[in-house]
């Protein structure tokens, strides 16, 4: 019997803050997503109220909200007529701010359960075309300044700089404090895999902190947006030989591998093509005594919608057999079985759009079966 441990993560907070009792829109205007909550005293009242019900479902690890979170997403909203957009001081206060929200919420959704433990804030970094209107992440067709891996790595290492401490022991060091992971999201290209992983190589060995990058398959075969196998996206996520990855950086290994944003019966033939590709990686002499990364998976909690991002509007295309089977029963039966093959270090499960407090819970009972 497998003692491989799973940790539960929390479900999609952009999609819960748009529901009753939330209830609030989003669109063209608003380009920071829920981010653009991080602006006003009443909208981090609302990330609260949602992310402490992630926390009181289950979730032992919380993601920031900063999923869309950008300078340029804050230089285009207009908080009054006469503003010009959030500038960036302004626009750095707000993002860490999300990270201090995440971490309180965590301690006092954990000491109402007494569950007797400190919990994990992630800092949850979405892919650039996140951050674009309309969103690329599900395609990756970003501008002809943000295609290259040294310019996806430039913006990505610039976001990252807002967390990172100085040399004095102010709201930034307490912020980087607070981070227990950081999480490179959805993202469609390889090498904007290469680029998060520069971006983490930049930092100094004594501030690096544990991270995890997870891919977003939207179509029906298993490649990503850009055409690259699983394979292609493994050997982006853990290689040590790509001639894409500049020599004169250190590149760091992701702790934790996976997917997310993606329908709940693609993931388990994923799951199966991952561990054939990082098998076969690490055989591989390059990769001797390189252990196998941890296991993340955060499906959509989705029942046949589908999103349609010049919308901003979930349209129902389709139901699937799937469909009747309950979510949690679906994603759970996906984690056990991986766990039992005993491979991964370690599994983090949990959802992503449409995944409520509710499944969470169901998905936490079920792990806390085992």
């Amino acid at each position: 019997m497998s003692t491989t441990p799973i940790r539960v993560m929390d479900g999609g907070l952009g999609t819960l803050l748009t529901s009753p009792p939330h209830s609030i829109a989003f669109d063209t205007r608003t380009p920071l997503w829920s981010s653009h909550l991080l602006l006003s005293e009443s909208g981090e009242g609302e990330i609260r109220k949602a992310q402490l019900s992630f926390v009181e479902a289950g979730a032992d690890l919380l993601l920031s909200a900063t999923y869309q979170a950008s300078f340029e997403g804050f230089a285009a909203t207009k908080i009054s007529r006469e503003s010009d957009g959030v500038g960036e001081v302004e626009a750095g206060t707000c993002m860490r701010r999300a990270v201090g929200i995440a971490r309180e919420c965590l301690s006092i959704g954990i000491d109402k359960k007494d569950r007797g433990r400190r919990g994990s804030v992630v800092l949850s970094l979405g892919a650039y075309g996140a951050t674009m209107v309309p969103s690329t992440e599900y395609s990756g067709s970003y501008d002809e300044s943000h295609r290259t891996m040294d310019q996806l790595r430039d913006w990505h290492l610039r976001r990252l700089g807002v967390f990172l401490p100085n040399s004095s022991r102010d709201e930034r060091t307490r912020c980087w404090d607070d981070v227990d992971m950081v999480a490179f999201e959805t993202l469609p290209l390889a090498n904007e895999i290469l680029a998060a992983r520069e971006a983490m190589g930049s930092l100094s060995t004594e501030i690096l902190k544990p991270f995890w990058v997870s891919c977003v398959f939207p179509g029906e075969d298993n490649v990503l947006p850009d055409g690259s196998s699983v394979k292609d996206m493994v050997e982006a996520m853990l290689g040590t030989s790509l001639e894409s990855v500049n020599e004169s950086q250190v590149t760091p290994t992701p702790d934790a591998i996976g997917l997310n944003c993606t329908k709940v019966e693609r993931v388990e033939s994923l799951v199966l093509e991952m561990e054939t590709a990082v098998n076969d990686l690490l055989q591989n002499l390059a990769h001797k005594g390189q252990s196998w990364p941890a296991l993340v998976v955060y499906p959509d909690g989705t029942k046949g919608e589908v999103y349609n991002t010049t919308t901003k509007e979930w349209e129902m295309v389709g139901v699937s057999a799937n469909n009747k089977t309950p979510w949690d029963e679906q994603i759970f039966a996906i984690v056990e079985r991986a766990r039992e093959r005993g491979r991964w270090k370690e599994i983090i499960v949990g959802g992503c759009c449409k995944a409520t407090p509710g499944d969470i819970s169901r998905l936490r009972r079920r792990v806390d079966s085992l």
